[in-house]
């Protein structure tokens, strides 16, 4: 026994060691340092048999409420050591927990008063249970509401659009700044064998025509990654969504299969304020309830975002009809409900690994209301096919961007895509921008043709669009035949609110 206990001892000190590099190491540490405890009170026959059943009792509740409850993301769990996700590192505490919860039975039942510790722990495992399951949303449909639901045939009445800066290697969020500059998150090349290219750029407008002529960089050298070998589509993860509110600025670096980093921004100054398990790829304030909130597109969450903290879930969204991920990836605030708008993308009905990668259902996506205090949810828009970023306009429209029409040639290598002009996994130059009529449920198209077109960001009625995700440079087909692959932004100039909808 007491060589077991030594053992235990030390695998419970290092477990409480490997806390540090949590976002959220506290709770973990006090709970493995006092498995330790009983571990080393073990050594020397000094163990509490009601104690241990106690805790052991404790232990195995917490483990329940950790435990993600999903099949996929349980195997994930267990298949590495990167924190790919915020469900994925949950699976892992849950294990850490179950494993206290083990020791602690194991040494709460060498007695006699094994029946009546069994009866408290069961008990106490049935209340953790049931209040887990109270809280876990079954359905998208779960709350009503007026949905509109987007026609297949749109009217396309066009707003007047001009190109306002180029060049730009994966543009992502955008921020206007009051000095009629424009911070743009910038994603990098996503070529894994240069040097890391995402970056943080002010753009400047010298001449105030209304383009950027002027860059200069405010953080440089972030990581940039092509996901291309596992999903078979040109897609590049890494700087990404921007917003202020509450006197900060908040900009996170979204690199897929490892935490995001969320970084503060103070006039020139960049600073890391929080690291966060899953892709943040975007996020937002929400000035009614004074927090930070995100969007996870790897373990479809809804969270609250925390300074050094990490994030706490708001809302796991459940699989969409088809039982493909639905992918959140863009969020705002309604100031008009004071709940979340989320953009939903729609996985592959394949899985992220799965098929060929564009095995995408066409109007699987759509938009939901998300209350953050309760985690209620359900329906705004539906119909829409791979939407993206989303902004609430000065007329009153909801305007909404479609990333591509259809999803077509998927490639197998980053080098593939360098051979031939190829969509690589997403139809090039069909992307759209809808205006829609919430109370009326009318729907148009604004402006058509974009190519991948990613981020919104307004400035009065100036609505920026960030496009040109993928590989820089590599031969794309374009409208009139085949055109280098550039990310570029362009401003669409709004509707006045007394023009109406």
């Amino acid at each position: 026994m007491r060589i077991v206990s030594a053992i235990a001892l030390g695998l419970f000190l290092l477990a409480a060691l490997v806390q540090l590099n949590d976002p959220d190491p506290g709770v973990w540490i006090v709970a493995y340092l006092i498995a330790a405890g009983t571990a080393g009170l073990a050594m020397f026959g000094r163990t509490s048999q009601p104690m241990s059943g106690l805790l052991a009792a404790v232990y195995a509740v917490a483990a329940w409420a950790s435990f993600p409850h999903v099949s996929s993301e349980a195997s994930l769990g267990l298949s590495g050591f990167g924190m790919a996700s915020l469900g994925v590192e949950e699976m892992r505490e849950s294990l850490g927990l179950g494993i206290c919860a083990v020791w602690t039975g194991y040494l709460a039942i060498q007695g006699e008063k094994i029946r009546a510790l069994a009866a408290v722990g069961i008990g106490m495992v049935a209340i953790g249970t049931s209040g887990c399951a109270a809280t876990t949303p079954a359905r998208l449909d779960a709350v009503a509401g007026q949905v509109v639901d987007v026609p297949r045939e749109l009217v396309v009445e066009p707003l007047p659009r001009s190109l306002v800066a180029r060049d730009l290697e994966n543009p992502r969020g955008m921020l206007p700044r009051e000095n009629g500059e424009l911070l743009v998150a910038v994603a990098g090349s996503g070529n894994s064998e240069s040097r890391p290219t995402g970056a943080l750029v002010v753009l400047i407008d010298e001449n105030g025509d209304g383009a950027f002529e002027e860059r200069r960089l405010l953080l440089e050298g972030q990581a940039s990654r092509n996901i291309v070998d596992i999903v078979r589509r040109d897609e590049v993860f890494g700087m990404a969504g921007i917003a202020a509110g509450g006197g900060a600025t908040l900009v996170s670096l979204a690199y897929f299969g490892g935490p995001s980093t969320i970084y503060r921004v103070d006039g020139n100054e960049v600073v890391e304020w929080s690291r966060v398990f899953g892709n943040i790829n975007d996020l937002e304030y929400d000035p009614l309830r004074d927090l930070w909130v995100g969007v996870s597109s790897s373990s479809d969450e809804v969270v609250r975002l925390q300074e050094t903290r990490g994030s706490r879930r708001i809302l796991k969204v459940p699989p969409l009809p088809d039982g493909q991920d639905p992918v959140p990836g863009y969020l705002r605030h309604d100031p008009v409900t004071g709940d979340l708008l989320v953009s939903l993308f729609s996985g592959s009905t394949e899985g992220e690994e799965g098929g060929l990668g564009i095995e995408i259902v066409p109007r699987a996506g759509g938009i939901i209301r998300v209350d953050p205090e309760t985690g209620d949810f359900g329906w705004l828009v539906k119909g829409l096919t791979a939407p993206t970023d989303l902004e609430l306009g000065p007329d009153g429209r909801l305007y909404v961007l479609e990333f591509c029409s259809q999803f077509e040639q998927p490639v197998e290598t980053w080098s593939a895509m360098w051979e031939r002009p190829v969509h690589g996994g997403f139809r090039r130059f069909s992307g759209r921008l809808l205006a829609i009529d919430r109370e009326g449920g009318g729907v148009t198209v604004v402006a058509d043709g974009l190519d991948g077109p990613t981020n919104l960001a307004l400035r009065g009625r100036d609505l920026y669009v960030a496009q040109g995700m993928g590989t820089p440079g590599r031969p794309i087909p374009g409208p009139n035949g085949p055109v280098p692959l550039s990310g570029f932004i362009e401003r669409v100039r709004l509707p006045a609110p007394e023009d109406g909808a």
